[in-house]
């Protein structure tokens, strides 16, 4: 597939310009002019990039592409000349898509997330520029706390982070924000409804607002709920362009 294709594909398919976002979000690196085999992950590491050249792929897609944020000054140079080198070397361009990937109704992480649960989306919530990134959805009967948990178990293989109840005993309406997520967006989410908050990491003023305040929330960890997105872009890649695609993880707890 000839790389101009791809980047029109993802340009329909993830609508990158409907998003006010910190970073590149499309291609940041162009090593090739051809699309023949895709690998996926989470964020743009040394790893990954080894792993692509054992899979010898010559393309990337990640959903951090670190090096390429917001005041990062992406000279050629140290870690980041490095890198950009060695992708060079081995012909494999790189697409970053951020709030993209958070906030794509079908293969987006939340939605994803929502799916693995058993829930039905309702809602958008949290916009960024034209679009909102996260998801408010219910399960048709109510779950228990318990209940909760074990579907967050499930869904998550390495398990829930830090849970708070200090809400509904009955759980049926949940705001979903994969990687991280402020007060202000528990409270957009606690104004719709919800009776549980899902995010990923946490900071150190949410568990005394959860308390303060009456919210049910679960963090399961930043890396972990934002695997969803690009492993489902891998699938979609390959079912609907017949291009090799691999979503490769290399796990990271926080």
């Amino acid at each position: 597939m000839d790389l101009p294709f791809m980047v029109a594909w993802f340009d329909d398919l993830l609508e990158p310009k409907s998003f006010k976002d910190y970073c590149v979000n499309g291609l940041c690196v162009e090593a090739n002019d051809k699309v023949t085999r895709i690998v996926t992950g989470v964020s743009l590491r040394d790893q990954l990039i080894d792993a692509a050249i054992e899979e010898k792929a010559d393309c990337i897609v990640v959903h951090h592409p670190n090096g390429f944020w917001q005041g990062e000054s992406q000279l050629p140079v140290g870690k980041f000349g490095e890198r950009l080198a060695k992708l060079m070397r081995n012909g494999i361009s790189v697409f970053g898509f951020h709030l993209p990937l958070d906030g794509h109704r079908e293969i987006g992480n939340n939605a994803m997330i929502a799916k693995s649960l058993g829930l039905n989306p309702v809602h958008e919530f949290l916009k960024e520029g034209l679009r909102a990134v996260g998801v408010i959805a219910e399960w048709n009967t109510p779950a228990t706390r318990e209940e909760f948990l074990d579907c967050l178990n499930t869904a998550f293989p390495h398990g829930v982070q830090h849970s708070f109840f200090y809400g509904a005993e009955k759980i049926t309406r949940v705001a979903i924000c994969s990687g991280s997520c402020g007060i202000s967006g528990i409270k957009d989410a606690m104004e719709m409804k919800c009776d549980a908050f899902i995010t990923g990491s946490i900071k150190e003023e949410v568990p005394i607002y959860c308390q303060e305040n009456g919210v049910n929330l679960a963090s399961c960890g930043h890396h972990r709920t934002e695997t969803f997105g690009v492993r489902a872009l891998a699938e979609k890649i390959e079912k609907e362009l017949s291009i090799p695609s691999k979503f490769i993880d290399f796990d990271n707890p926080v």
